[in-house]
């Protein structure tokens, strides 16, 4: 599914808009840098005459730093971008993708003060680890996009996890994959309370995929090449690649609170939890009941301290409704704290429980406090 098309509910369009005009040099000099992945080796291109007279006009063109383009080139040569050259199979490609994310930095460190301000905070870094295994399955997360401000390196610090195939060519994700990926978003959705939805990031071959699994299906997010699949190509291949990096890198370029969760867990997934009631937009002579959530780092009077040990356990699913159900202690008195995920199109579980009430049906809980964080999130709230 082409980026325009997909994902709507997150209203990404306009952002990303303007996010690829302001920093379209970046991606064009980093495209101008690629390998080329041929026969499952990472090679340097040569470019044609013709096609680098283009390419470096577009170059000029388009970079938004001060410095000469030739000059921002030759710094993002000496960098790391391409040590991956000679490698084979999965290993050259999760290479040649750290080395993406080392020359965007570089590249941004080039920009004029004004424009590195402009640019998203970058709150996530490459982490390789082999995580704890995921519960019955044989297999780990071995390549993540993880919160580099997080302190320890657990499931709990994985934004977006990576699955890498060199085996594939194929637009669409190859079925021999997509349970792993299912394992991977089941995985987080049970150690991440705060998750709208779970990316996985897909390279297959040459192609990048993003792979989003919502409480109501999944969304395949076509990035496009990441790669040249010749070592002479083109202007158009120059064109797909700047494409894709600008898609990858605004992808990585939002705050967690804007893609996967509902409140920033940028420092921690646990801690002490603050829910915020504000007035719905529209009519402010309505109830409260939507609420803003905060993670902060030490606790206070409305905060509701949570941790995993905290948590009762219970089955998740991977996709319909579920509910994250904890034991908190508020102003030295002991709750159930529930989390639950409703079809928009059914009664939230207050609703509920009043309605059972108003029958006069015995021992129906009382609910101290309840809001709504998440009015509609691919067909959940």
């Amino acid at each position: 599914m082409p980026f325009g098309d997909s994902l709507p509910e997150l209203q990404l369009g306009s952002e990303y808009d303007s996010f690829e005009h302001r920093f379209r040099g970046i991606f064009a000099a980093i495209a101008f840098r690629a390998i080329a992945y041929v026969d499952r080796v990472a090679v340097q291109p040569t470019l044609p005459n013709n096609t680098r007279i283009i390419v470096e006009d577009r170059l000029t063109r388009d970079m938004t730093a001060d410095d000469s383009v030739h000059a921002h080139l030759k710094c993002l040569d000496s960098y790391k971008g391409l040590e991956c050259v000679g490698l084979e199979g999965e290993t050259a490609l999760i290479n040649y993708f750290e080395g993406i994310l080392y020359m965007a930095r570089h590249a941004i460190s080039g920009l004029s003060s004004d424009e590195r301000k402009a640019w998203p905070d970058y709150s996530y870094d490459y982490l390789s680890n082999s995580y704890d295994q995921i519960s019955g399955q044989e297999h780990y997360i071995t390549h993540a996009v993880g919160y580099m401000k997080h302190t320890t390196r657990h499931m709990s610090c994985v934004h977006i996890p990576i699955v890498v195939r060199s085996a594939t060519l194929a637009d669409e994700v190859p079925d021999s994959v997509f349970g792993e990926m299912a394992d991977y978003a089941h995985a987080l959705w049970s150690c991440q309370p705060t998750r709208l939805f779970v990316p996985v990031l897909l390279m297959h071959g040459i192609q990048l995929s993003l792979v989003v699994f919502t409480r109501s299906g999944w969304h395949n997010v076509d990035l496009g090449p990441f790669a040249y699949n010749d070592n002479q190509p083109g202007y158009n291949d120059f064109d797909l690649l700047s494409r894709a990096f600008c898609l990858l890198l605004y992808f990585l370029s939002l705050p967690p609170q804007k893609f996967g969760h509902f409140c920033d867990v940028s420092r921690r997934i646990w801690g002490n939890y603050e829910f915020v009631h504000r007035r719905d937009s529209g009519d402010h002579d309505q109830d409260p009941v939507l609420v803003d959530v905060n993670i902060n780092d030490d606790s206070t009077n409305s905060s509701i301290n949570i941790y995993s040990s905290d948590r009762i356990e219970r089955t998740v699913n991977l996709r319909g409704g579920f509910a994250d159900v904890f034991r908190v202690e508020k102003n030295d008195r002991d709750f159930i704290l529930k989390l639950a995920w409703t079809p928009v199109d059914q009664l939230p579980e207050p609703a509920v429980y009043d309605a059972l009430k108003a029958t006069n049906i015995p021992n129906i809980p009382s609910i101290i406090d309840s809001g709504i964080i998440i009015e509609n999130s691919f067909g959940f709230r």
